[in-house]
């Protein structure tokens, strides 16, 4: 089959692509530049012009390439799909149902509804996505664990590593006190930030932090493997791509993972849920190299077997199949 997925969410696109033409189909991914993302939605409206231009743009490409299926990753971006009058899959990611605005509840909720099959990447996202479309499906996020491997064993680095970017909704304020409370507490433990999110400036001025700029995602691999032990985000309950990645490369990833019934087996994730449970978390497993590094090859055993790219993709193929078969 020729495939399109349209949007890169997280590399979910990308991995999925690769998972797709190892099974043996032709597939592109198409990267919009979505103008004006990151501006209050009460002020959207004004790059709406924008947008449709390049939108339309998307819909003439997708005609042109003669898809027999089109996976869309963004809940609202199904409007393409409905504008272009193709038939799509569609992927919901988070925000997108969690965070629906009166400027995006339309939208959202007509790509809902004409889509021909409808996926989601973390189980909190059920109560968002099955009222409006019962026949959705949780697809967990493909893991490249060939890319994402341990370069180095767990016990060699003592330091943490936090992974999840420094905003409110990974919950980067009890992440800020549990690091703050170390530096008090264990200053001899260095902590690595990646910046960008709006608690940045109040990481950067703790003296057991140094903040890097953002990394391009070739370079994760290496980075996580110069670190011993990794926080994740901690406060809706559920991980993305960058703890699954920090698992697969067998390190130790404290977060607050409540969805435990989502899968077959309890995901291995070092339970923490606020400042003083992280602090106490990561002076566990910074003392103990041997508990580093079981729990680093049991979180990467995990993800091999529930996050495992070929099994994702046989199941976006499966979809594209019954859409296609539909047409």
């Amino acid at each position: 089959m020729r495939i399109c997925e349209i949007n890169d969410i997280a590399s979910v696109a990308s991995e999925l692509a690769d998972g797709l033409r190892a099974r043996g189909h032709e597939v592109d991914v198409i990267r919009p530049r979505l103008v004006g993302g990151g501006l209050p939605w009460m002020v959207k409206p004004v790059v709406g012009p924008v947008r449709a231009v390049e939108w339309g743009q998307i819909i003439r490409q997708v005609r042109g390439g003669h898809y027999d299926a089109i996976h869309i990753h963004y809940a609202y971006l199904g409007m393409i799909g409905v504008l272009g009058n193709f038939p799509y899959i569609l992927h919901c990611h988070g925000s997108d149902v969690r965070e629906i605005t009166p400027f995006t509840r339309p939208m959202v909720e007509r790509a809902l509804s004409g889509a021909a099959h409808v996926f989601y990447s973390t189980p909190d996202l059920a109560p968002y996505v099955l009222p409006r479309r019962p026949d959705a499906e949780f697809l967990p996020n493909p893991i490249n664990a060939e890319e994402f491997r341990p370069l180095a064993p767990a016990r060699e680095s003592r330091d943490v590593l936090v992974i999840c970017s420094l905003t409110e909704i990974k919950g980067a304020v009890r992440i800020y006190h549990a690091v703050r409370r170390l530096a008090k507490e264990r200053p001899e433990i260095r902590v690595t930030v990646i910046g960008g999110g709006e608690w940045t400036p109040r990481f950067a001025r703790l003296p057991n932090v140094t903040v890097l700029p953002h990394q391009p995602r070739g370079q994760l691999p290496a980075l996580i493997a110069r670190h011993g032990v990794v926080i994740g985000q901690v406060l809706l309950g559920v991980v993305g791509m960058a703890e699954l990645e920090a698992m697969a490369c067998a390190r130790p990833v404290i977060s607050w993972y409540t969805y435990n019934d989502a899968y077959a087996e309890r995901p291995p994730f070092v339970r923490a849920v606020d400042g003083v449970d992280i602090a106490t978390a990561v002076a566990r497993y910074v003392d103990d190299a041997d508990a580093r590094e079981a729990v680093g090859e049991e979180g990467r055993a995990w993800v091999r077997a529930y996050h495992n790219i070929e099994h994702t993709a046989e199941r976006v193929e499966a979809a594209a199949a019954a859409l296609l078969a539909s047409r």
